[in-house]
């Protein structure tokens, strides 16, 4: 009986021995959970979670990503590790959905939508948005 992988069968990715390979000491806790649950489902499930292309969560594991490295740790504390901020308009939700909500475009036909647009632009202490006097209250 021949031994190994079968003929065409994928090889599963060790993504915890890569990111601890890739960062080495500097290995922080939020990439290795992102290892560990890329590892657990694939990298295409880990990255749909936290809201990015399995590129990304490839990238990321092997300390390569030349992205906003910040933005991704805020995904994966929220999505994976349950960080929680308290928002000015919804009061406590998860980091990831911050920062969603940082992304999304005015829109004054929802009272809630523009409170959110203004308040993420006006000084709340979690924006990564640049603040605009305009948008202050």
């Amino acid at each position: 009986m021949k031994r190994g992988p079968r003929k065409g069968a994928a090889t599963r990715t060790d993504f915890v021995a890569n990111a601890r390979s890739a960062w080495g000491r500097h290995l922080q806790d939020w990439v290795l959970v992102l290892a560990e649950e890329a590892a657990r489902t694939t990298a295409t499930a880990a990255a749909k979670k936290i809201g990015y292309s399995p590129a990304v969560v490839t990238h990321v594991l092997a300390n390569a990503y030349p992205g906003d490295m910040g933005r991704v740790e805020g995904k994966v504390r929220g999505a994976l590790m349950g960080a929680t901020v308290g928002c000015p308009v919804l009061g406590d939700i998860r980091l990831d959905q911050c920062l969603d909500e940082q992304k999304k475009p005015f829109a004054g036909t929802s009272s809630i939508r523009s409170k959110l647009y203004h308040a993420c632009r006006g000084g709340c202490p979690h924006s990564r948005l640049k603040r605009s006097d305009d948008d202050a209250e």
